[in-house]
């Protein structure tokens, strides 16, 4: 038999919490309720009924129910809101997949309350979501108001017969004010993925809305409520995609990253990125890759230095640059204990201050618009695959201060007189905007986590627990990019719009027995669709 801990996240919950509570106290080993500072009798009554009573800021429904799944005693999460309770049938189910627990995750068909009656038809029946889970094969995932429980790619999942009750809507006016509210949220998720809303798509949207709930899911057997309820689903339709329009047009001149969360930010406190630069015991190379960000077009970034362990010539360099003030540099390091770049990085992710991570390296210098293009193709549910020029090491070693200001080592004509051999990469120093887009989407390479040139969100990378710290050199960014495209997240190829020259330097550290060890990581990855790693930001599975 398996240990449950049910698991409730409230606000101002008195008049709910308890029936919910008591439909649940046969069947959980454990009790939780993640409480955002209520005002009401919602903490007196958890804790008379005996739960584990837990306060927490509220960030989100999706990021409160994960924080919720964290505190858990039990592996086996039973995931309800307060305002819904078990059937008498459906806790039966429960207490007889506890005794004899088959599958990964098992849904519950929602069975709503609309104004006192309840509802069996219209788009709100049947709802079928996964409520009772092993909290090692899945996770809150989506938007944060219309998140769900998504399990890993190989995890197996049955659906239970009982009913999972729920008390939505009390009055019609609860519903009307919810509409409003929710339209808002969702134009605002849509607007920082990147949605568009046109005359077509709203008017197309909301009719299908309407004919899907009212004629198709037979919402005309529930008389007056399966009308109203299919007119308001297509009116919430409606209004978030003309409040998505009115986004677009408000932001156009105010905002210049449409995809980057940062309306309620002032500007003087929070970057729209962070720029990670990895580097160790190569102060010089360092010394020129700081010089790019210093000509960056967009200066509202970060810099993170992360140090695996470089001596006191690194730090100088760090120091002259703090010094002179023209970028805003945080110094994550650790001491020297061989190749630990893994380990490096996801402390640096922790020290970031924005939701956009851009990665490069120490010995990569960005073209003065790099950032920028990083930002102004951010995406929800995208990362973003850069590209670099690989320059000799006679090359390297001439480029001065000035030709950095100056954008030389991204002009030609400056390599050729310098002898760069010539090679179709070339081609990567375009800054011609349509040929770069023309080549980013006609290139046959495969977009890639690739550590020289990538960025992607914060949310994103901690949700897969960040580097695997079992991977050494040799493909250790890509393992990362592999676990988030099993996650969910897309790659896009914007290696000739995004560059950077790669300074040339030697490579101690690379072996074949490194190299040999992480293919095995990625291969398993690969195979078992892995998203997780067990050794990353957090050190053991939650």
């Amino acid at each position: 038999m398996v240990k449950i801990s049910a698991v409730i996240i409230t606000l101002n919950e008195e008049k709910n919490i308890e029936r919910c509570i008591r439909s649940v106290q046969r069947v959980a080993d454990e009790i939780l309720v993640v409480d955002s500072f209520s005002t009401d009798r919602t903490e007196e009554i958890c804790q008379n009924l005996g739960t584990r009573f837990i306060k927490h800021k509220f960030e989100g429904f999706r990021d409160q129910k994960n924080f919720a799944v964290s505190q858990a005693s039990h592996d086996y999460i039973l995931a309800l809101d307060a305002d819904e309770a078990l059937s008498v049938e459906l806790e039966r189910e429960v207490l007889q997949v506890k005794c004899n627990w088959k599958f990964d995750g098992y849904k519950f068909i929602r069975l709503n309350n609309y104004c006192g009656k309840w509802l069996f038809h219209t788009d709100m029946y049947p709802e079928k979501r996964i409520r009772l889970f092993d909290r090692r094969k899945g996770r809150w995932q989506g938007a944060n108001i219309h998140e769900v429980v998504k399990m890993d790619h190989n995890a197996k999942v049955q659906t239970l017969k009982g009913h999972l009750l729920h008390w939505r809507y009390q009055t019609y006016e609860e519903h009307i004010d919810e509409v409003n509210r929710y339209s808002t949220i969702s134009a605002q998720e849509y607007y920082y993925q990147g949605k568009k809303s046109g005359y077509i798509k709203m008017i197309f949207h909301t009719t299908w809305r309407f004919i899907h709930s009212y004629f198709i899911r037979t919402g005309f057997l529930s008389g007056f409520n399966g009308f109203l309820i299919s007119f308001l689903l297509a009116k919430h339709c409606f209004v978030k995609y003309a409040k998505l329009r009115r986004l677009y047009k408000i932001n156009r001149k105010r905002q210049p990253y449409p995809f980057v969360n940062i309306l309620n930010a002032p500007a003087s406190f929070r970057p729209l990125a962070s720029v990670i630069v990895t580097t160790y015991n190569q102060p010089e190379w360092l010394r020129k890759t700081l010089w790019g960000f210093e000509f960056q077009t967009e200066k509202q970034f970060e810099i993170i230095i992360a140090d695996d362990g470089s001596g006191e010539a690194t730090m100088q360099v760090i120091d002259e640059f703090k010094k002179r003030n023209t970028l805003n540099i945080t110094h994550v390091w650790h001491p020297d204990n061989g190749f630990q770049k893994c380990q490096i990085l996801n402390k640096a992710i922790l020290h970031s201050n924005s939701d956009y991570l851009i990665f490069t390296d120490g010995d990569c210098i960005p073209r003065n618009d790099f950032v920028e293009v990083h930002i102004k193709n951010a995406k929800q549910g995208v990362f973003l695959s850069g590209g670099y020029l690989k320059l000799t090491k006679n090359v390297s070693d001439k480029i001065s201060f000035d030709d950095v200001k100056n954008g030389l080592p991204f002009k030609y004509s400056w390599l050729k007189k310098n002898k760069q051999p010539f090679t179709y990469k070339f081609l990567k120093l375009t800054q011609k905007p349509f040929l770069q887009k023309f080549l980013n989407v006609i290139t046959t390479t495969k977009p890639t986590w690739n550590g020289h040139n990538v960025s992607g969100w914060k949310t994103d990378i901690i949700a897969v627990n960040g580097y695997n710290e079992d991977m050494q050199y040799g493909g250790l960014d890509r393992e990362l990019g592999e676990r988030l495209m099993n996650y969910g997240v897309k790659g896009k190829q914007i290696r000739y719009s995004a560059v950077c020259v790669h300074l040339d330097h030697p490579r101690p550290y690379r072996t074949k027995s490194t190299w040999d060890k992480n293919n095995r990581i990625r291969k398993e990855v690969r195979r078992k669709k892995l998203q997780w790693t067990s050794n990353g930001i957090i050190k053991s599975k939650i």
